[in-house]
């Protein structure tokens, strides 16, 4: 499905509707946007990732940050001198 768009004034883009129903991409979905080496602009349903490794398994929200097991465990040690 290929949809032409313009950008607004703001440089801001909607999504249609209908290709928003079959992406199931609801109001305020969040997504990451990718400039490519190629020069395209790709749009992907977001991935929590860990703030401090990068990784995308098994991410959990604490406070303000997502992060995952390991780095949880890591960070643990470190602060609580368990290392």
């Amino acid at each position: 499905m290929i949809k032409y768009k313009k950008l607004s004034k703001a440089r801001s883009i909607s999504i249609p509707k209908d290709m928003a129903a079959h992406l199931d991409l609801a109001p305020g979905t969040a997504v990451d946007l990718t400039a490519a080496k190629n020069g395209d602009l790709i749009i992907r349903r977001h991935a929590p990732t860990c703030r401090f490794c990068g990784g995308a398994e098994n991410v959990k929200h604490y406070r303000d940050i997502m992060l995952c097991p390991l780095c949880a465990t890591e960070l643990y040690r470190e602060v609580c001198g368990n290392g």
